[in-house]
Parts: C-alpha cells; sequence; structure tokens
C-alpha cells in the first residue's frame, strides 16, 4: 500500500509514499515513548530554545514549503507562504510567553500550588486543508510543556508529512520528539489503543472526530477535537456594509474556502440584504481563479476531485431545496479540480442542505427580520465553532455576540485563528483547546502540590 501526492490543479502525480506496516508503526511509537522520557526532563529553557530554532527555520523556509504546499493541496501560493510565516509567529509567541503559561499556580488560603506536566505521547490526526498550521499549532505547545507527538497525516499531503518531520530535527529536536507515522485511517484505532500513547488531538469532519474519540473514550485517553463547522456571518441593519462585505468574502473564499473556521452562512438584516447581496456577488465573481502557483491567483482548485464532486451534488442539492445560484454553480472545463465562487439565495434555512458543512467556495445569503431571528437562526445547526457580528452599536454586538453558540465570536472582523488566542469549537465543532494559554495547558497533567507545616 502507498500514499500518492497528486497535484490538485493539473492531476499530475507528485510523488508516492510507501504505507507504514505493522513493525515500522511498532517502532515509531517506541521512538515518541523513549523521546517523552528524555524531552520530558529537558528543562525548559531548552525547550523554548528549540522553539526560536523551528521558528527561524520555518521563516528561513517559508517559500519552500509554501511551494510543497501549494503543490500538494492547491491554495495560491502567497497564501500557502503566510501559513508557514503564521506557523514561525507561533513558535515564536510560546518561546516568549511559554514560562508564564507553565508557571505554578498557587491557591490563595492554601498551602499549596498547581503545576502543569507532560502527559506523555500525544497522538495527532491531521488534515490536509492546513498542512503545516494545523500540525504545528498543536506540536508547538505540545513541545513547550515537555510532549511528544506521533503524527497521522492526511494520505494527500505526505510530502508535507515527511518535510515536518525532518524540520524538527533540522531545529535540533531529539529523536522521537516528533515522528511521521504513514497509515491508513483505519489504522488509527490500534494507536489510539496503545498504551505508549497518553492523549489524542484531531482535526478534521465531524465523523472522523467522533470516531476517534470513541475509540479514546474506550482506553479512558483525553481527545482534543476541532471539527467542522459552519460559521454564521450576521450583519445587523447598522453595520459597515462595504466593510463587512469586504472582510466576508475573504473569509469566505480564503484557502480555497477549505478552513472549518469560516463565515459560510451570511445572515443579512432584511434592510441591508439586496446591496448585501449585489456587492458580495460581484466582488466573489471577481476574484481570479487558476493555477495557484501564479501570481494574482485568488482562488484554487479543491484539494481532490471527490471534494469537488461533493460541493457540486450539495449546490444541486441546495437547488432542489428552492436555492437560485447567483453565480458559479458549474464545474468548469478542464483539468484540475476547479470550482468557481458560487453564491446561494433563496434557500429555506429549516432546509436539510442548509445544516450540511459546505467545505468549498459556496456562500449561502439569509435574510432576517429581528435581532432574534439572527440568533435563532446562527444557533440553527449541529455546529459552534466560530461566528462574526457586524454593527456599529458595540453594546448590541456584544449582546448577540452573547447568544450565539461558538468557541469564538468576532465583532466586525472576520473568524480565524491567532497563537495568542485560544481556539476551538462548541456542539458538534468539538471541544478543547489549541493555541493561548489555554491551549498551552490543554495537555498537561495539572499536578496539586500541598506543603504541609514542619
Amino acid at each position: 500500500m502507498s500514499f500518492e501526492s497528486r497535484n490538485p490543479a493539473t492531476g499530475a502525480l507528485l510523488a508516492t509514499y510507501p504505507e507504514h506496516d505493522a513493525a515500522e508503526t511498532d517502532k515509531r511509537l517506541q521512538l515518541v515513548w523513549d523521546g517523552w522520557q528524555r524531552w520530558s526532563r529537558t528543562p525548559l529553557p531548552e525547550r523554548i530554545a528549540f522553539l526560536l530554532r523551528l521558528a527561524d527555520l520555518l521563516e528561513a523556509r517559508a517559500e519552500t514549503y509554501g511551494r510543497l504546499i501549494t503543490s500538494e493541496m492547491g491554495k495560491p501560493l502567497p497564501e500557502a507562504i503566510g501559513e508557514v510565516k503564521k506557523a514561525a509567529s507561533g513558535a515564536r509567541h510560546f518561546a516568549e510567553a511559554g514560562e508564564g503559561y507553565l508557571a505554578p499556580q498557587a491557591i490563595p488560603g492554601t498551602p499549596a500550588h498547581i503545576i502543569h506536566e507532560s502527559v506523555g505521547p500525544i497522538f495527532g490526526v491531521m488534515p490536509w486543508n492546513l498542512p503545516f498550521w494545523q500540525v504545528l499549532r498543536f506540536f508547538i505547545p505540545a513541545a513547550l510543556v515537555g510532549n511528544t507527538v506521533i503524527v497521522k497525516h492526511a494520505e494527500t499531503v505526505q510530502g508535507s508529512a515527511e518535510a515536518l518531520e525532518t524540520l524538527v530535527r533540522d531545529a535540533g529536536g531529539p529523536e522521537g520528539l516528533y515522528v511521521n507515522l504513514a497509515i491508513e485511517r483505519d489504522k488509527s484505532a490500534a494507536v489510539i489503543a496503545d498504551p505508549r500513547i497518553r492523549a489524542v488531538t484531531v482535526t478534521g469532519s465531524v465523523a472522523a472526530g467522533r470516531a476517534v474519540a470513541a475509540e479514546a473514550g474506550r482506553h479512558g485517553k483525553k481527545v482534543v477535537l476541532e471539527l467542522g463547522g459552519s460559521d454564521p456571518f450576521i450583519v445587523l441593519e447598522d453595520a459597515d456594509l462595504a466593510q463587512a462585505v469586504k472582510l466576508g468574502v475573504v473569509s469566505r473564499y480564503s484557502n480555497n474556502a477549505q478552513s472549518c473556521i469560516a463565515a459560510k452562512r451570511f445572515l443579512v438584516a432584511e434592510s441591508l440584504v439586496e446591496a448585501f447581496t449585489k456587492a458580495f456577488v460581484e466582488q466573489a465573481a471577481a476574484l481570479p481563479m487558476g493555477d495557484p502557483a501564479k501570481d494574482g491567483i485568488k482562488l484554487g482548485p479543491l484539494a481532490r476531485g471527490d471534494l469537488r464532486d461533493n460541493v457540486h451534488r450539495q449546490v444541486r442539492d441546495a437547488v432542489k431545496a428552492g436555492a437560485r445560484v447567483l453565480t458559479g454553480g458549474e464545474i468548469p472545463a478542464g483539468p484540475g479540480n476547479f470550482y468557481p465562487p458560487t453564491v446561494l439565495v433563496g434557500l429555506p434555512p429549516d432546509a436539510a442542505i442548509a445544516q450540511e458543512e459546505f467545505f468549498g467556495p459556496v456562500a449561502m445569503i439569509f435574510p432576517f427580520k429581528t435581532e432574534e431571528d439572527a440568533i435563532r437562526l446562527a444557533n440553527a445547526t449541529e455546529f459552534g465553532l466560530g461566528a462574526a457580528v457586524w454593527s456599529r452599536d458595540l453594546a448590541r454586538a456584544h449582546r448577540v455576540a452573547g447568544r450565539i453558540e461558538a468557541g469564538a465570536i468576532f465583532i466586525n472582523d472576520f473568524t480565524r485563528s491567532d497563537p495568542r488566542a485560544p481556539f476551538g469549537g462548541a456542539k458538534g465543532s468539538g471541544f478543547g483547546r489549541e493555541l493561548g494559554a489555554l491551549g498551552a495547558l490543554e495537555l498537561t497533567n495539572a499536578k496539586l502540590v500541598w506543603q504541609g507545616g514542619a
């Protein structure tokens, strides 16, 4: 068995990678276990120094890694380079803030404090859509606290998977700190069950996350889930319309519209919906689509042909349910997994297809009459990853934000992650946090230390 990496813009085969068999998997599990015995005892200043070297290498290799990302999953090259640089900023942030994040926490009124220690090797199940950032955003804080990781990356980005393992080694990471594991999805259960694995983190679909969580639960192991999203983008009647449209288009179509945390359902006040829709369609339709390695391209291909087929199936189902396509909605001729920027209106918000996550360049616009209607529509899915609220009245925006069921709310801005801030979802979008202080401590043992009298 081997994995293929193909250029989604052309379909050309880039490389094949052999799957790790049972013996190799066991060898790599032992590597990450032995690595934890050493790394967990490495002084914090040395772990911080490693993160700084990691940041330096990411910055120096940003274009090289960016080209690799673009060739494997199809995002425009400037965005791919930006992904690598974001990972570098994450490494620098945790190097700078790590000592404070891990400082002992006194318990007022007691002779006790809490320290945060590593838990052991972490099994990471990672997706293809942000092949460097989504891996490094969990690895960096895990390494800071003394954990080691073994990563099952997506089958289609094995070039990125091997590059990440080499990156950690080149930055001075000891053997076993970061171990790549090339296995199929159905082999993950055996890894989760292995006693050398202490916790699991998953970024992926709702179905994949729940399957992994069920397996981890059977073995009493902690799991962090960052799953799908169908983020509402709420535009109240006093919003800055031009800015809401501009950033709404950015939020929906960045990363080839293949991002969990991105605006997907645009809920717009009736008094603004006509003007918003007209401007949004104009800007979406004007996005240059094509070879993501070329200058000026804003929308590349979807990562795989089956993903494009599924997005097109969703659009057809939406039309059957009553939606109208204002732009896009057809598979273009020619090579590559391209799908044009698509905007749907008129879809009944309670239609089954409206409850699905569109993981591709499709925006749905829904009008609402009242603030209560907007809140109800925003919460009317199983997802709860992020949301945006637009209003010039900040008190009102905060009031609405407080009633949205999501892991993150952005006011007069678009949803995204930042190394300094915790990231994660609610409801069907998962649980646990990455990034920021909460992310630094998520995969640690919070140990009570009680000092009695002499």
